[in-house]
Parts: C-alpha cells; sequence; structure tokens
C-alpha cells in the first residue's frame, strides 16, 4: 500500500552485480508484476528491472548492466490473487556473460517454453500437464503425449515465466495419420490485449510448424485450433519459443 517500500536487502559489502535469480511464491497459477531498484546509500535508487506492466512467475532471471550496490529493493505492484507480494529466494551475482536484451527484456537464443525457465500450460487437456512443454517430441500416440482443446471453444495456453522477446516458435501437430489442422496463435504480455502472432485458418497444416514473426515482447501464447479433418479437437504434440529448429539451444 501507499508507504510500502518494498522489500530491501543490504548486500554484505558493495558488490558489482548485473544478475539477479529471484524465485516468487509458485505453488498455484498467480502471477506477480513488480520492479526492482538498486543504491548505493538508499538515497539514490536506480531502477534496473521494471517488469510492472507484465505477468511473472516463479523463478525470474534477470540481467542488467554492471552495477556498484549495496542494496536492491524488489517493489511488488501486482497479484493476480491477493494484494500481496511474496517473495521466497533471491540472488544476486555478476556474470561474465550477459545474454542479448532489449531494454529489460532477454532475447534468448534458447527454449524458454520449458518447465525449467518458470513456463506453465494454463489452459489445455492432456494427460500430463505440461506434456506440450517437455521436450519430448517422440513418445505420442493416440492416448497419450499431446495437449488438446476441444474446436469452437477454449484454447491451448502457454504463460512463460518473464517476458521475453520472440521472433519465432515451432509447434508439433499431432500426426500419427494424414490429417491436417487449421489454427491461429496470438501472444499477449498480460492476457487482456493479444496481437496475431500467424492466422493459418485457412491453411492445411501437417506435422512440424516453424512460424516467424517481429520480434515482440510475449509472455502469453494462445493457440488456438479451428478444423481438424479427423474430428473436432486439435492435438499439439510440442511447443518451443524461439523456434530451435537451427540446432541453437
Amino acid at each position: 500500500g501507499p508507504g510500502d517500500h518494498g522489500i530491501i536487502v543490504k548486500l554484505g559489502a558493495p558488490s558489482i552485480i548485473n544478475y539477479i535469480r529471484m524465485l516468487l511464491w509458485d505453488r498455484d497459477i498467480r502471477s506477480y508484476s513488480y520492479y526492482i531498484e538498486v543504491s548505493m546509500e538508499q538515497k539514490d535508487w536506480v531502477r534496473v528491472v521494471d517488469y510492472s506492466q507484465y505477468s511473472c512467475r516463479s523463478w525470474q532471471y534477470l540481467y542488467f548492466e554492471n552495477r556498484v550496490v549495496q542494496y536492491v529493493r524488489i517493489v511488488g505492484t501486482h497479484n493476480t490473487v491477493n494484494k500481496v507480494f511474496h517473495l521466497v529466494s533471491f540472488e544476486a551475482m555478476c556474470k561474465v556473460k550477459i545474454p542479448k536484451m532489449l531494454n529489460d527484456i532477454i532475447c534468448p537464443n534458447y527454449n524458454v517454453a520449458t518447465v525449467d525457465k518458470s513456463a506453465v500450460v494454463i489452459e489445455g487437456v492432456s494427460r500430463a500437464r505440461n506434456a506440450l512443454l517437455n521436450g519430448d517430441t517422440k513418445h505420442y500416440d493416440w492416448d497419450s503425449g499431446y495437449t488438446c482443446h476441444q474446436l469452437g471453444s477454449g484454447a491451448i495456453l502457454i504463460q512463460l515465466g518473464q517476458p521475453y522477446i520472440i521472433s519465432s516458435l515451432r509447434l508439433l501437430l499431432w500426426d500419427c495419420d494424414d490429417r491436417s489442422y487449421s489454427y491461429y496463435i496470438e501472444s499477449s504480455t498480460n492476457v487482456w490485449e493479444w496481437e496475431m502472432v500467424v492466422d493459418n485458418t485457412r491453411e492445411n497444416c501437417k506435422s512440424w510448424q516453424v512460424i516467424k514473426f517481429p520480434p515482440r515482447p510475449v509472455v502469453f501464447i494462445r493457440i488456438v485450433g479451428t478444423h481438424n479433418t479427423a474430428n473436432e479437437i486439435f492435438h499439439c504434440v510440442h511447443f518451443e519459443c524461439p523456434s530451435c529448429e537451427d540446432g541453437r539451444g
């Protein structure tokens, strides 16, 4: 509330840091928004990460320019469940290599739609909750190994752990027979405002799909099946972003 200065961490000594790893409480599907500021003497604060407009969950991997700091302030600005910001774990360090960044958002060259990177499937039916993100593109059949939704209602909705600058994605449509699918994909940073990534509603699509688009910040990806030549369900086996078909990551 007003006058709440967030969570302040005092380092043991002034230190050069450029990386923070922290765990937001993640025992349910809630999301948090926050910003992080650093200071030497708690007088002048410099904002190094501002995710106050983004939905974030679980482990956060945050990079910024090298700074000499003694105090770090984490200020929660939103929680989708209640009015409290919950931080479970916090680490600050200096990394030799920093990934490519656009402002304070990572431009990854590795798949960030993984459970290890805090991604989760929020909507979609499957035998195993995160089958879509487990990296298994070999073991699937008529009964398992895919995530699906009924055509005409619902979607497959993926949330990344934090915002990333994404310009490609790849998915594997269920392909144990000769069927083809139609679909469209949208992205969002906040789950309210959606932007079209690709419209394949007039295409007959089979098996692997690689989609490239202008770089944009992404937190949520919504895959909506619109047609299946075999039945009334849309089935997706694997999803990744960015696309790693060229061997990176």
